[in-house]
């Protein structure tokens, strides 16, 4: 999905379809476009954003943004920038729960590699930064923050603050910055992709860490560390390997933590997060699924034809004149929908058979009696 379009020029070709030339339905059609894209874009299409919120502590709660859709995941960063994820509390009797559509690879080269579909796959997060101009008005920036990898193999991080600008010594001004830091150089093919190797595993993780010299060590459980360090005193035992925490980093649904004081709820009216009195965090970094206002509205080209008739759709299913037609379009767009999900969420025909017949070990008890001399068996 590299390619977007914007959604009046969506309607138009539905409209040039129809021989319309006057578009005199263009109004109707920008009016089904909303809920079009919702169904598309919670069924379908699954394109989330996150942000980081901070808690009111007077409160113990979270406001959530006033463009969420629909909540998807919880999780909290640690003073080493390691994400973890929050569950939500099992008193709450209004689940919502989301339904992961991952990838099968994330590459624009299709090249299959776990390291390298996860750090394209990354997610951007989105920071809310406050400061001062020089006239005493406040001013505020939306900062983002990301990963990504360039076609040498160097892995980079940039980041988004304020900077106050100062010409011989007096403030003139205050500007949104960007830094980028350089991470890591890791082994890519002739692509440019990463190539799913030890060494560049070891060299990502430890980078994301920050500290180089001394990184937290991985699995074990929570009363045993792991067998490559037992001098360790803080390790990380609810990850079996460094590549399930390093997806956490990059937006990835969380599994197997699960911290009695790691929780949190949803209010009555689904606007707002409650977390114990004792939640040891400042913020929590949220992943939702935003309301798009109209005209900023973009298509992916990929899923232009599914939106097309799924606009045809609605508009013919009010209409009692036209509920024939309001069928067939109903069995295209159920179609075009379930091809769009197979296109996003291709699986090899080795992960096909991993999935439906997993390999299971049998063991075998009955020992080899001809190994053996004696009457005792």
């Amino acid at each position: 999905m590299s390619r977007f379009i914007p959604v009046q020029t969506a309607v138009k070709y539905a409209l040039l379809g129809n021989q319309d030339i006057q578009q005199r339905a263009k109004g109707r059609y920008l009016t089904w476009a909303k809920p079009v894209w919702e169904d598309m874009e919670l069924s379908t299409v699954k394109v989330a954003k996150r942000e980081l919120l901070y808690i009111n502590k007077r409160t113990n709660t979270v406001q959530l943004p006033s463009d969420c859709l629909q909540l998807c995941t919880v999780n909290v960063i640690d003073r080493k920038g390691v994400i973890h994820p929050v569950y939500k509390n099992d008193k709450l009797h209004d689940d919502i729960i989301s339904v992961e559509a991952e990838k099968d690879c994330a590459c624009e080269f299709k090249c299959g590699y776990q390291l390298c579909s996860t750090i394209k796959g990354y997610e951007a997060i989105r920071v809310i930064k406050s400061d001062f101009l020089p006239n005493g008005s406040p001013i505020s920036f939306t900062c983002i923050e990301r990963k990504a990898i360039d076609a040498q193999g160097f892995l980079y991080e940039e980041k988004q603050f304020p900077e106050r600008i100062y010409i011989s010594g007096v403030w003139t001004n205050t500007v949104l910055s960007t830094v980028q830091n350089k991470l890591c150089a890791v082994e890519v093919d002739r692509n440019g992709c990463i190539c799913d190797t030890n060494e560049n595993i070891e060299k990502v993780c430890s980078s994301c860490f920050g500290d180089k010299d001394n990184s937290l060590p991985i699995g074990g459980n929570n009363s045993m560390p792991p067998h490559s360090n037992r001098n360790a005193t803080d390790w990380i035992y609810h990850c079996a390997s460094k590549m399930d925490w390093f997806s956490y980093q990059c937006g990835s649904f969380p599994k197997g933590l699960n911290h009695c004081k790691n929780i949190y709820n949803i209010s009555e009216l689904g606007d707002r997060l409650i977390f114990p009195h004792d939640f040891g965090f400042n913020s929590v970094l949220v992943r939702y699924y935003a309301d798009v206002n109209l005209n900023d509205l973009q298509i992916p080209a990929i899923a232009l034809e599914t939106f097309i008739v799924g606009i045809k759709w609605w508009d013919c299913r009010f209409n009692d004149k036209m509920q024939n037609l309001a069928n067939v379009y109903e069995q295209q767009y159920s179609k075009l929908k379930h091809g769009l999900f197979l296109e996003l969420n291709k699986y090899r025909i080795m992960e096909q058979r991993m999935v439906l017949s997993p390999p299971v070990y049998v063991p075998n008890f009955i020992r080899n009696r001809d190994k053996f001399d004696g009457d005792w068996y």
